[in-house]
């Protein structure tokens, strides 16, 4: 028996960079598993954010895309994102898959 973390949920993490203004998330946009779930929760085979940025200077826009790692869970034939699975812009700004479930898989008797 084998237990994997998978991710339900991806948070967005404002970005630092440049320090004369804030940056914002202005969405997330997952993208569910059609068959695979936890708890009644689809996995996430991936997510999409963007942020948007304000200062005195101006304004800026940034999008941010986050892919599952190859690895031997797929559902429809793609990879899910793992719990800590994460990726940054030159911003800073974030994504990073979250909200650990237990998927537990069995071999069936022969």
């Amino acid at each position: 028996m084998t237990a994997t973390p998978g991710a339900r949920s991806v948070t967005a993490t404002p970005g630092t960079k440049p320090a004369n203004g804030a940056w914002a998330a202005v969405t997330v946009t997952p993208e569910a598993a059609s068959r695979l779930r936890v708890d009644g929760k689809p996995l996430l085979l991936g997510a999409s954010g963007a942020f948007h940025f304000t200062s005195n200077s101006g304004a800026l826009d940034s999008s941010v895309g986050l892919t599952a790692a190859d690895t031997r869970l797929r559902c429809d034939g793609r990879p899910v994102l793992l719990t800590g699975d994460a990726t940054s812009d030159s911003y800073g700004n974030t994504l990073t898959a979250a909200e650990a479930g237990r998927l537990w898989t069995e071999r069936r008797p022969a």
